[in-house]
C-alpha cells in the first residue's frame, strides 16, 4: 500500500475492492442508484452519507487498525443533486502503464488524522484529528 497525499482516494486491487462492496452495500438501507449514465458503475445513492447513518470501515494495516467515517469514505459526486458515491476505488479503474497495481491510501482517507512517517524505523502513525481545532 503505498501513502500518497496527492492522490484523493483510496484504491484497492481488484478484488479485494469487490468483497469490500459487497460489504458496503450490505451496510445501506437504501438501493444504490443503478443504471445512470452519468455515474457509470460507482457505487451511489440519492441521499445523504453521514457519519450516523454510514457504515464505519477499518483499514488492517500491520499494527494499526484505522477506523475511517463515511465522511472519508463517502463524497457528494454532484453539488446539484442529493448523490453520495463510495469515494474507494478499483485500482483498475485508474490502471495505466505506470501502475503496478499497488494500493494507494490517498488524501480523503487521510482527513482528520495526524500522519506521522519515521523514516528510520520505516513506520507510519495515525493519530485521529480534529482537522478543524488546528
Amino acid at each position: 500500500m503505498l501513502i500518497d497525499s496527492r492522490s484523493p482516494t483510496l484504491s484497492l486491487p481488484p478484488d479485494f475492492y469487490d468483497c469490500l462492496e459487497v460489504e458496503v452495500k450490505k451496510q445501506i438501507s437504501i438501493d444504490p442508484i443503478k443504471n445512470d449514465t452519468l455515474l457509470g458503475t460507482r457505487l451511489c445513492y440519492r441521499t445523504e452519507i453521514t457519519n450516523e447513518n454510514g457504515p464505519i470501515l477499518t483499514v488492517h494495516f500491520e499494527g494499526a487498525n484505522v477506523k475511517l467515517k463515511p465522511i472519508q469514505t463517502f463524497n457528494r459526486l454532484i453539488k446539484r443533486f442529493e448523490y453520495y458515491c463510495f469515494g474507494i476505488t478499483n485500482i483498475a479503474s485508474t490502471y495505466n502503464e505506470f501502475s503496478d497495481g499497488t494500493g494507494v491510501y490517498g488524501n480523503y482517507v487521510q482527513a482528520n488524522f495526524l500522519i506521522g512517517y519515521d523514516l528510520e524505523t520505516r513506520m507510519v502513525s495515525f493519530k485521529p484529528t480534529d482537522c478543524t481545532k488546528l
